[in-house]
C-alpha cells in the first residue's frame, strides 16, 4: 500500500524527469533566447518600412543590430562553449507551441500596421518581451553556477534593462496624450 502511494506521489516527477532528460535549463533557456532574438530582429528590420515615427525606427535598427552582432553571436558562443546544442522550439511541447505560435501572430499582427499604428503596437510588444527576458535572465542569474553562463546572463540583462528604459521612454512619446 505504501509503495502505491509513493509511486502516486512521484510518478509525475519521474515522466517530467523523463521529458527534460537531455533538455537542461540552460539549453532551453538558450534555445528561447535565440528563437526571440531571431524573431525580433524580423520584426525589428520591418520597422523600416512601416513605423512613422523615426525614434521608433532608430530603436528598432538597435535592437536588429543589437540581436544579431552581440546578443546571438555572445549566446551561440556560451552554447558552444557548455557543449550546448541551440535548438528551434519544439513545437510538441506546450511552451514551444505557445512560443512559435505567439512570434508569428505577432510578426502577422505588424505586418498588417503602418505608421502610428505600427509604433505603439510594436513599442508594446516589445516593451512586453523585454519584461520577459529579464525575468528569464533573472532566474538564470540565480541558478548560473559557471562564471561564464552568470556573465552572459548578467550582460543580457544590462542591455536588457537599458533597452526596456529606452522602450519606455519611446512607448510614452508615441501614445502621448492618446489611446
Amino acid at each position: 500500500m505504501l509503495f502505491k502511494k509513493l509511486a502516486v506521489v512521484f510518478m509525475p516527477f519521474f515522466f517530467a524527469a523523463a521529458a527534460l532528460a537531455g533538455n537542461s535549463d540552460l539549453e532551453r533557456a538558450l534555445s528561447v533566447l535565440h528563437a526571440a532574438s531571431q524573431a525580433a530582429i524580423k520584426v525589428s528590420d520591418l520597422a523600416d518600412k512601416s513605423a512613422k515615427s523615426d525614434l521608433v525606427k532608430a530603436y528598432a535598427r538597435t535592437v536588429s543590430s543589437g540581436n544579431a552582432e552581440l546578443l546571438d553571436a555572445k549566446l551561440m558562443l556560451i552554447a558552444q562553449k557548455q557543449g550546448i546544442k541551440v535548438l528551434p522550439l519544439d513545437p510538441q511541447t506546450e511552451a514551444g507551441k505557445s512560443l512559435i505560435d505567439r512570434l508569428q501572430a505577432e510578426a502577422v499582427m505588424l505586418g498588417s500596421l503602418k505608421g502610428d499604428a505600427f509604433d505603439k503596437a510594436y513599442m508594446t510588444l516589445v516593451t512586453n518581451t523585454q519584461q520577459s527576458i529579464l525575468q528569464l535572465a533573472n532566474a538564470r542569474i540565480a541558478s548560473a553556477t559557471d562564471p561564464e553562463v552568470k556573465a552572459f546572463f548578467t550582460d543580457l540583462k544590462t542591455v536588457i534593462e537599458k533597452r526596456l528604459t529606452t522602450a519606455q521612454d519611446i512607448l510614452a512619446k508615441v501614445y502621448g496624450d492618446q489611446i
